[in-house]
C-alpha cells in the first residue's frame, strides 16, 4: 500500500496543475448528491488476471458527494480479513463521464477509477486501482478492485 500513498500525492500535484476553470467545468449540472455505502468485496488482480492466492474478505465504508460546483469527493475506509488496511478521503475526483445514471470518475492521474452506478437499486459502487508494479515479482498483486452498495444516497 506504500505505492498507493504515493499516489496520493501524484493527485493533488495534478488537480493543481489543472486549474479550477477545467476541474468545475467537467461536473454534471445537478443539484450536490451524496451517496453512502459499505464495501460487500474486493478482487485482486495480477496482469489482469484474478488472483487465485489472494481472496482476502474485504468490507468497509465509502462515501461519496459529487457537487457540480467543486471536484467529487471520495472517502474510503477499507478492512482486510478483519484488519483495518486503508481509510482516505476527500480525495479530488474528475468526472470523466455521466451517462444513464452511470458515473466514472479518474483519480490520482489515472491510477485509480470510482463508478458510481445509480440506474440499479440499490445503487453499486466500485473503486479500481493499478499500482503500476510488476506483478507477481514485486507484489502478488498490481491492481484490484473493491466494490460495494448504497445504503443511502441523497
Amino acid at each position: 500500500m506504500k505505492t498507493f500513498l504515493k499516489i496520493t500525492a501524484l493527485a493533488a500535484i495534478t488537480v493543481a496543475l489543472l486549474g479550477p476553470a477545467r476541474l468545475f467545468a467537467s461536473q454534471p449540472a445537478e443539484p450536490a448528491q451524496t451517496y453512502h455505502g459499505t464495501l460487500t468485496g474486493g478482487t485482486f488482480y495480477c496482469n489482469g488476471e484474478e488472483s487465485p492466492d489472494l481472496r482476502p474478505t474485504v468490507t468497509g465504508t465509502w462515501n461519496l458527494i459529487i457537487d457540480p460546483q467543486t471536484l467529487a469527493q471520495l472517502t474510503l475506509n477499507v478492512f482486510v480479513d478483519g484488519r483495518h488496511d486503508v481509510a482516505f478521503g476527500n480525495n479530488a475526483l474528475i468526472l470523466i463521464s455521466h451517462d444513464g445514471g452511470v458515473y466514472v470518475f479518474s483519480a490520482f492521474g489515472g491510477f485509480a477509477m470510482a463508478t458510481l452506478d445509480r440506474s440499479v437499486t440499490p445503487a453499486r459502487f466500485s473503486w479500481h486501482v493499478q499500482f503500476g508494479v510488476s506483478c507477481p515479482d514485486q507484489n502478488p498483486f498490481n491492481s484490484l478492485t473493491f466494490s460495494g452498495v448504497a445504503d443511502r444516497g441523497l
